[in-house]
Parts: C-alpha cells; structure tokens; sequence
C-alpha cells in the first residue's frame, strides 16, 4: 500500500501486505477497527482465504454505506483540554468589521501620555463604498518601531485586531517593557473582513500580491496547474454528494502520483494563473500595494530598528501561537531574528515543518523596503486552529479552502449547503471556541513582554557576530 494511502485515510500497516492473488503466498487479511483506524493484519493461512474475502467485502460495504449516510458536519479539531474560559477575553474579539474599525478608531484616546497620536485611513476601493484601511502611529522620540498589522487575510482581521486592541491595553496599563513607538494597521482587506473572504473583492490573495516587482504576476505555479480540475470544480456546491463525502479518498488517489509535499505546495505557494481560484496573486498589484509602500516608507524613516508583526490564524496546531519568519532577505536579518524570537521556535520553510516558502508576502515586501537602511526583523504570528500539520487537519483545510471557492464562483445547491460550508470556514479563521479565543489572549500576555524584552536588547547586540555586547546600554 502507498505510504500516501496510509497517511490521508489513517490507516497503520503491521507488516507488508502480500498481494491476494498470489496463490503461492495464501495471505488472509483480518480488518480490525481500532480507534478509528484499520489495522491490516497479514497471516499465512490458506484455509482461511475465502473468510478474509468475505469478511473484507463486508467491512468495505459497510464502511461504504456509512460513509454516505454519516452527517455532513465536517471534521472537528479536538478541544483545547485545560483551558479555563475568560470572559475578560473574550471581550476583545468583534462580532464583525464594523465593531472592530471603531474600536480601533478609539485606540487612539488610549494612547499613553507620551505619545503624540496620528491616523488615517485608505479608502480602498469596491464595489462597497465604506470598506476602509485604518492606521494609528503612536509616536514619541524613540529610535524603535513596532508594526502590527491586522487582517491581510481578511477572514483571519478579526483575531489580529483583538490582538492589536490586547497590545495598546498592555502598553497603557505598562506591562511592555522597552522605549519604542508603534505603527498599527487595522484590516489590511476590509472586503475580506466584512464579507467573510479571505481574498479582496477582485479574489486576490494579498499575501502573493505584494512585491517591488511586476514580474511577480509572471510566476508559474506548474504543480497547481496539474491540479486545477480538481482543486477548482466549476459545478455549484452539494455537501451530499459523493465527491465531498469521499474528498480524503480522491485526495489519496491523488497523492499515489504526486507526493504529499508537492500537493501542499501547489496549494498554499499561491497561483497567478487562474482568477477564480483560490490563493490566487493576482495579474497587477492591488490598491494597498501603494498606499502601504508610501505608508511604511515614510513612518519608518526615522527609525533606526523596526519589529514588524504580521497577525494570521488557521495555519498550525490548535491553540498554539507560530513563529514563521518567511524567508529573510539576509543573514543578518536571520541572525536579528533569531535573537528576538529565541524563547520560541521559530518554523523555517521546509518540508518537514509543513511551511513552504510563498512569493508576494506582505513581510517580505517590507523588507524590501525597509531593511537596506533599517535593523528589521519580521515574523508572522499564527494562531492555529485546525490542527493542519497533521492529516486530517490539512485535509480538511484543503476541503473547506476548496469548498468556499467554490460556491463563491458557482453558487451552492441549496442553502443549507451555503450555510455549512460558510460556517465551516469561518470556524478554519475564526474559531468561535471560548477556550480557543481565551487561550490565544493569554498566550499573547506573555509573548509580547518577551519578544519586546528581546527587541529593546538588539541594540546591544553586535551586527557581524549577534552576540551581546554587555558594555552597551539597552535603556533598562
């Protein structure tokens, strides 16, 4: 059995299975349900042959009809064990775009005396004439930057802006430690935000859209175009049919010609191809292109040390807060990085880690313009929430990704299709677990004091070597 058969579907292998029709080898084959797993169990008894066949072809029948008949309410991560729900926390998540960009509007009046507090926004432009990019510069005379960037994805703004609402009530009530000043963006795709869309209203995926260069749109993603038809079915939705009810089989048999890892990174390294599929970057840069390289190029300019936080959910394990740096234009950039984030680990593009390098990502466009003259150091903050480093987590994004495309393009065979699948994929983004949204709060409570702990102290540390230099003061 192909190892990619035994990962997608879940099944564990004791020993090599011998081809039933070799009669030399009179292999009888037991099914054995385990903890949702079969167990293929090889013995060498010729007198029980016929028992296997027919005991085979049951279990298969009977594990036909109740994949057809089971409920169509998609896989569920396992809850979060040993969290305590707070309601203090909860309070920092909105209900919907509207909420949060007031909310953000009224961080400014929270603002610590010390600063002097500028803001603006960027109408973007829509079909919806009141979706807008926010921005607040909190600034004094330090020689820091902080960026916090919300909702580049716009189904995943609302978790970033709570986050960034978390932030200023930690900087007001001084539990973050250092001298710097802080530049937030709120809802980088309000469009995404309001609608319920990870893409822009033109379907652009703004994390493969940003780049210094046009020649951008010019890349070929081969492995997705080898995909397309089944990665972008052009028919509307039906959770009852059998091409949804049996997608991790299909998947499989996909995976028997193309490795796991090839898959993945057809998917997720995003697509300039195909307009109406999903990841895709896009034939021209889009309107926050602009607006965020004259933004950052002119906040930044009198700062000698930017710390740019880019605020994301859905990739990784439940509950657990990753460190994804992309991949750093230099190797001091690496060396910064790795100073700031050391308490942490840090999930470096590669197969195994299950993170595979994108193009057009917004903290790579910023390093881009930023890091030549700047000490810059970049991370993507990911809150996971569908366990997708494992199988049936990354099979079930793949689904959910597929399925909201879908509809959005080819409508939905009823409305109870269109309301699962839209409640399925706000759960991937936006989890509305207390536990969860509880757990993230806290997580955060300590990873800001210490990523900000690390960053103050880059001032001391020496830009050929990243050792410490203990003679310099890091104003403690």
């Amino acid at each position: 059995m192909p190892w990619a058969l035994q990962a997608v579907l879940g099944f564990q292998v004791q020993d090599e299975v011998p081809p039933l029709m070799n009669s030399t080898l009179r292999a009888a084959v037991f099914l054995v349900c385990d903890d949702f797993r079969i167990r293929l169990v090889c013995r060498r008894d010729g007198n029980m042959k016929r028992f296997a066949w027919i005991l085979g072809v049951l279990v298969a029948v009977a594990w036909l009809v109740d994949r057809a008949l089971m409920p169509q309410q998609g896989y569920q991560p396992e809850a979060l064990q040993g969290v305590d729900v707070n309601p203090e926390s909860l309070g920092y998540f909105p209900d919907n775009y509207g909420q949060s960009r007031e909310r953000f509007r009224q961080l400014r009046t929270l603002a610590p005396p010390r600063y002097r507090v500028q803001g603006g926004l960027f109408k973007v432009p829509s079909p919806d004439e009141d979706l807008t990019l926010d921005w607040l510069h909190f600034r004094s005379d330090a020689a820091r930057l902080v960026v916090l960037v919300s909702g580049v994805h716009g189904m995943e703004a609302p978790t970033g802006a709570a986050m960034q609402q978390l932030f200023v009530d930690m900087l007001r009530a001084g539990q973050l430690p250092g001298d710097f000043d802080v530049l937030m963006l709120h809802a980088l795709n309000p469009y995404g935000f309001k609608y319920g869309r990870r893409a822009t209203e033109n379907n652009v995926d703004l994390n493969r859209n940003l780049d210094t260069n046009a020649a951008l749109f010019a890349s070929d993603n081969q492995g997705y175009r080898q995909l397309r038809e089944f990665l972008l079915p052009q028919t509307p939705v039906d959770l009852s049919q059998w091409e949804n009810r049996f997608f991790a089989e299909r998947l499989s048999l996909k995976l028997v010609r193309n490795s796991r890892d090839a898959i993945q990174e057809a998917a997720l390294s995003g697509q300039y191809q195909y307009p109406q599929g999903f990841y895709y970057g896009g034939s021209s840069f889009e309107p926050q292109q602009a607006f965020l390289r004259q933004l950052l190029t002119d906040k930044a300019a009198s700062y000698q040390s930017i710390l740019f936080v880019d605020l994301h959910t859905g990739f990784g394990t439940r509950g657990e807060t990753h460190f994804y740096p992309g991949n750093p234009a230099t190797e001091q950039m690496k060396r910064d990085m790795a100073w700031v984030f050391q308490d942490y680990e840090m999930v470096w593009p590669s197969r195994e880690s299950g993170f595979f390098p994108i193009r057009g990502d917004l903290i790579g466009f910023a390093g881009k313009l930023l890091a030549a003259e700047k000490r810059f150091v970049p991370i993507i903050l990911e809150f996971g929430t569908m366990d997708s480093l494992a199988t049936k987590g990354g099979v079930e994004s793949l689904h959910r990704t597929m399925l909201e495309n879908q509809g959005h393009f080819h409508g939905f065979q009823t409305t109870q299709d269109r309301a699962e699948v839209q409640r399925r994929y706000q759960e991937m983004f936006y989890p509305s677990s207390g536990r969860w949204r509880s757990k993230i709060v806290e997580d955060m409570r300590g990873i800001y004091p210490q990523i900000l702990d690390r960053f103050r102290q880059l001032d001391g540390v020496k830009l050929e070597t990243g050792q410490l230099n203990a003679t310099t003061d890091t104003d403690r």
